[in-house]
């Protein structure tokens, strides 16, 4: 093997769990020129001839893919782990050395690129859809997708893109539509508790979307999508590398022409909606120094007609709702020795502006209806600065350690936010420490101390192991307690439109919790046979709960509940055999809402079954998949029309299923999903008003989808 001369560094790679060594193996790493190049072994060492230090990939049949920094003349001792089904990456969002999906401590699940086309997924609410433990909701007043993680609401799981947290959120929590999946290279959802390192709004976990911003080759892709129910996209993506500089531009269109049941050609029961996105990425590259510049801008507007006038019809009142997003953030990493840090400035803006017109429907003229109320625009305006410190791993006794500041500013303008404006901001001082006991144990535990501006923030601290039992057995166990802000909205804006007002209340208290999470999996593989089944438990204590409260036919204020809880647990099992795939799990989870009713110490409890079969048709490169999502009932918290008494709303259970098609044509540039959603024709769900105090229930629904549709999406990509 040749040497050039240079300096040689010897890679020895062993089995993690029998300690043997693995003979057959390659590394790859970049020259100078920034060529990749590859060393193969096939007697358990490989000699690279390199004169500085390389990142160095270590690949092995039946193993996981292993990423080592390589110094001239040494040698490296590798420890590899068995690859098994859908564990073969390494995990993105863990901020410590990126480690495999079973050598992280995290609770952690994925979502590929593969996984999303084979959906026809065109937003995150759609990659989400059939996503165990994950429950979806939609606002049908202002169109947003909402979420919840183990029955904690979506404002408390924090959303990531590359790992940059993303501020910024409508009536507390962040628009799952607004977020496109184009250029999308994988979803890595966390839970379990996640306010050590990520702060507020992160007690239940974190969702991480990770672009594709490193390619070698040119791309140019077009996708389109047409759904039966009124919806339009376009969307598209060119990106090329230039040496160490890559660029990416991508943008879209989302057209939503509305649904109603009643067929009424001015009034929805989901009104209709168009929305603009472009994002420009920038990346650069140079040994350890890594730079990474986004910025993203999205206008959606909605369209809510109201119905004729008395005692004619020729005139009627419209609204218009204009929401504005610009996000701008850099990010940089570089070496510092041996020790490393990395630095994160992100800033949002978002405006929201709304227009009451006196339309006449003869002539089709409009005119602003007069009053300030009436015209209105508010504005929040969110900064982050956030740095990450991590000391040389060889000076700290084999301890990995990271330390961190955030800093957090926000701003609300508007005529309905109390006194015109509102400030709030915090700052945090964070630290995690990771050790790998033995081949046994690994352990990570962190703290976080937090200034906020308006409450008092506890100190925060988590724990989190990871035992590897042997047999392909891990049991991954964490603690946390968490902390929550109220937000601006929360505490002062006041929102109303036809269909529902909106109330804040400067009098709410902050939330903090306690949560735990375990999971035991068992790995198994013979021959062409892989399987993983996985064992979960969680329970989340939130104390002060703020819930968004009914107080009557469209009204709602923010308010605290008092205790809330959930608990859960289930049974995953993911299976591979060939062409065939299968996931499958059931989870049963409980919700107690303290503050309801104090006589009462009662879960309510609801199941939730997943399952997703799928076979690929190789000689056709075809994929067949079918999903289905059962929800058992559910309930919300909200309070009687004169506030005198709080209740709870019990919504029935319902099954979701969709089946698609996937096919790649010819030279893999072509790709088409077509497909049916809610095969059932599931419309409305039926949701009973129980009364805690001594009120009449009633009955009423909750329109949860436009029934059966059918769509077709194309994806085609010019460079393969």
């Amino acid at each position: 093997m040749p040497t050039l001369g240079w300096a040689q560094t010897i890679i020895s790679p062993f089995d993690i769990e029998t300690n043997f060594k693995v003979n057959k193996f390659s590394c790859q790493y970049a020259s100078p020129s920034n060529d990749i190049i590859v060393i193969e072994s096939e007697n358990g060492e490989a000699i690279l001839p390199i004169k500085n230090k390389k990142n160095v990939v270590i690949f092995a049949e039946g193993y996981l893919a292993n990423t080592i920094v390589a110094f001239p003349d040494s040698t490296h001792i590798v420890k590899l782990s068995k690859s098994f089904y859908n564990l073969n990456e390494v995990v993105i969002t863990d901020i410590h050395s990126r480690k495999s999906f079973t050598n992280t401590v995290l609770n952690i699940s994925k979502i590929s690129s593969q996984q999303i086309e084979q959906l026809g997924a065109v937003d995150l609410k759609d990659a989400l859809s059939f996503q165990n433990n994950i429950r979806l909701s939609r606002d049908n007043a202002i169109g947003s997708a909402g979420l919840s993680l183990m029955g904690v609401s979506g404002d408390n799981v924090k959303l990531l893109i590359d790992g940059v947290p993303v501020i910024g959120r409508l009536f507390n929590q962040l628009d799952l539509e607004q977020f496109n999946l184009e250029n999308m290279k994988q979803i890595e959802i966390i839970k379990g508790p996640m306010s050590v390192i990520y702060g507020s709004n992160a007690l239940a976990g974190s969702i991480n979307l990770i672009t594709s911003n490193d390619g070698l080759k040119p791309r140019f892709n077009l996708n389109s999508n047409y759904e039966s129910d009124g919806q339009y996209n376009i969307s598209g993506t060119v990106s090329n590398r230039f040496e160490n500089h890559f660029v990416t531009f991508s943008g879209g269109r989302m057209m939503f022409t509305g649904w109603s049941q009643t067929n009424d050609n001015r009034t929805f029961d989901w009104i209709p909606k168009e929305q603009y996105n472009a994002r420009l990425q920038y990346n650069y590259r140079h040994d350890d120094a890594k730079i990474n510049l986004r910025s993203e801008f999205i206008r959606s507007k909605l369209l809510d007609r109201g119905l004729p006038l008395l005692p004619y019809g020729e005139r009627a009142i419209d609204q218009h709702y204009t929401n504005y997003r610009y996000d701008n953030s850099l990010s940089y990493e570089n070496k510092i020795g041996e020790s490393s840090i990395q630095l994160i400035a992100r800033n949002n803006n978002f405006t929201r502006i709304k227009n009451k017109y006196l339309k006449d429907l003869i002539t089709l003229e409009e005119q602003e209806v007069s009053g300030s109320s009436e015209q209105d625009t508010q504005t929040f305006n969110a900064s982050l600065f956030r740095v990450i410190f991590g000391p040389d791993q060889n000076k700290s006794g084999g301890i990995e350690t990271l330390f961190g500041l955030d800093a957090n500013y926000e701003v609300g303008t508007g005529n309905r936010i109390k006194n015109n404006e509102q400030i709030q901001y915090d700052i945090a001082l964070f630290g995690s420490a990771e050790k790998q006991f033995t081949s046994f144990l690994l352990m990570r535990a962190g703290l976080r101390y937090a200034y906020n501006s308006a409450f008092e923030a506890p100190l925060l601290y988590s724990l989190q192991t990871k035992l590897n039992l042997g047999n392909s057995q891990i049991l991954k166990i964490a603690y946390g307690r968490g902390f929550r802000a109220p937000s601006l909205k929360e505490l002062y804006l006041n929102f109303s439109d036809s269909r529902h007002e909106v109330f804040g209340n400067s009098s709410l208290t902050s939330e903090s919790s306690h949560s735990f999470t375990g999971t035991y999996t068992k790995y198994a593989k013979r021959g062409s046979f892989e399987s993983s089944t996985s064992l979960d438990v969680f329970y989340n204590g939130i104390q002060n709960k703020i819930e968004l409260i009914v107080t009557g036919p469209i009204q709602a204020q923010y308010g605290n509940i008092g205790i809330f809880k959930s608990v859960g647990g289930g049974v995953s099992q993911n299976i591979s055999y060939d062409n065939f795939k299968v996931n499958l799990s059931f989870n049963y989870m409980g919700i107690y809402n303290g503050g309801v009713d104090v006589s009462k110490n009662d879960f309510f409890f609801s199941p939730q079954l997943a399952i997703n079969p799928r076979y690929s048709w190789s000689n056709m490169q075809t994929t067949f998949s079918f999903f289905v999502n059962h929800f058992g009932a559910v309930s919300r918290v909200f309070s009687d029309e004169d506030n005198s008494n709080l209740n709870i709303q019990e919504q029935d259970a319902y099954t979701m299923i969709d089946g698609t098609i996937h096919k790649i044509w010819g030279g893999k540039r072509l790709k088409t999903t077509i497909g049916v959603r809610n095969i059932l024709s599931v419309v409305n769900v039926n949701a009973n008003t129980t009364s805690v105090g001594a009120h009449t229930p009633s009955t009423s629904f909750i329109s949860i989808s436009p029934g059966r549709t059918y769509f077709m999406t194309i994806r085609y990509e010019l460079f393969k």
